[in-house]
């Protein structure tokens, strides 16, 4: 009975159609918002920056920063006119 329902869920996931996102992340109309209002107050940085670091043994932490700069493995995000704000994954 097992290997029928393993062969089920098999083919109904193959048959899904994925689609692809562009976005490394998709901000809500609100935080859209919040960042803008935060940036209007930091005039010397350029963006923000949304990390992922490993935290402990068994777990992952986000971080959210400031930024002057746009590094080279930086993807930028656009969206809602909001078009300088970078995420970056890792350190």
């Amino acid at each position: 009975m097992s290997a029928s329902l393993v062969r089920a869920t098999v083919r109904a996931v193959s048959k899904r159609k994925l689609q692809p996102t562009w976005a490394a992340l998709t901000l809500t109309p609100s935080a859209v918002n919040k960042i803008k209002q935060l940036l209007k107050d930091k005039l010397e940085h350029v963006g923000v920056k949304v990390g992922v670091r490993t935290r402990g043994c068994n777990g992952l932490s986000y971080t959210l920063e400031y930024t002057k700069t746009k590094g080279d493995s930086d993807e930028e995000v656009i969206q809602d006119g909001l078009p300088r704000d970078w995420a970056a994954v890792g350190p």
